[in-house]
């Protein structure tokens, strides 16, 4: 009876056993499941606080625009942008920073160079100023003259749909361009992206050849006046920095630079580039505007909008400066304004 009863004792342990690591297995699953499922709540919450903030950043972002726009429709128009004083807004691409962190930069788009009204020596210098080597900025140019030109001879270092064709690109617009994404589809040009999206910040599709030296960028203004002295260009610089470059004939005779010109006018155009950041975007997003205040359909229409490079080279929000709206709500009234340009 004895080895019956120490078999039976055996296996009884030994269920017990069984039963002990099933129950172990049982808890680690479930310890396990657990896990997995608390971690797909904090990622759901992480996602919702993230979409929140998204969400905010994009309502910054929107008021931003809309108080630009609204400031730009209701100023006077100044030489170097729209309103006075406390409520000045330079439209010469500088940032600017609203109350709530958003970030906005407006460029006039006299103050850009035209690639359809195109001053090829301008552009030319442009090109060779940012580092291309002179003969490759000369196809470069040819390139462009190409795609805009309404034949189909091909220049020298040009291209045609034959070398667009042996590219897989399609077939140049032999048109104006639409818009400067149009540049990334042509041979050369879309071959350096970052200098191309460098370039783009000084160049437009507008399609007359006015000018305005209040809203150029210092490049822009070196790549005009190749033969400048550094002097005579700070001088510029310094002069509409007070407001003073109003007219040609002044311009000219301060500076000694050719700008009493009928294509130089001193004060911004109705087309304006604007682009506006809020903390929590990963991007930019830039519109080109044209603001009309006496317009039929609106105070301003949009005609591209795309994301882009936050408005600030240094992105820092403390390099900014304040929003004009803020300063002019503890200073004086301006009347509102719709001049005509």
């Amino acid at each position: 009876m004895r080895p019956v009863r120490r078999r039976i004792g055996r296996a009884n342990r030994q269920q017990r056993g069984y039963v002990l690591l099933m129950v172990i297995t049982t808890l680690a699953v479930i310890a396990f499941v657990a896990l997995r499922f608390a971690e797909r709540i904090d990622l759901l919450r992480s996602n919702a606080l993230g979409l929140r903030d998204y969400a905010a950043a994009r309502v910054s972002a929107s008021g931003a625009q809309a108080a630009t726009l609204y400031w730009m429709a209701t100023r006077p128009v100044m030489p170097n942008g729209h309103g006075e004083a406390l409520g000045a807004l330079h439209e010469d691409g500088r940032i600017y920073r609203l109350e709530d962190g958003a970030l906005v930069s407006v460029q006039d788009q006299r103050g850009l160079l035209s690639v359809n009204a195109l001053n090829r020596p301008a552009l030319l210098n442009l090109l060779i100023q940012d580092g291309v080597e002179p003969v490759r900025a000369q196809a470069w140019m040819d390139v462009l003259e190409d795609y805009i030109d309404t034949d189909s001879l091909k220049r020298l270092n040009g291209a045609e749909q034959p070398e667009y064709a042996a590219l897989g690109l399609a077939a140049p617009r032999n048109d104006w361009l639409l818009s400067l994404s149009e540049l990334q589809n042509m041979p050369l040009w879309r071959d350096d992206p970052e200098r191309l999206a460098r370039l783009s910040r000084r160049l437009s599709v507008a399609i007359s050849n006015h000018f305005n030296p209040n809203t150029a960028s210092p490049e822009v203004l070196r790549a005009i006046f190749p033969a400048a002295a550094p002097e005579q260009l700070d001088l510029l610089l310094t002069l509409r920095k007070g407001g003073l470059l109003s007219s040609g004939g002044f311009a000219a005779r301060a500076t000694g630079l050719a700008m009493d010109r009928e294509d130089y006018w001193f004060l911004p155009g109705f087309e304006t580039r604007m682009t506006v950041w809020a903390p929590g975007l990963p991007r930019a997003i830039e519109y080109n505007a044209r603001v009309t205040p006496a317009g039929t359909v609106g105070p301003w229409v949009f005609t591209e909008k795309h994301n882009a490079r936050r408005p600030s080279q240094s992105n820092e929000p403390s390099a900014a400066l304040t929003f004009p709206l803020a300063l002019a709500a503890s200073g004086p009234s301006f009347p509102a304004s719709a001049a005509a340009r």
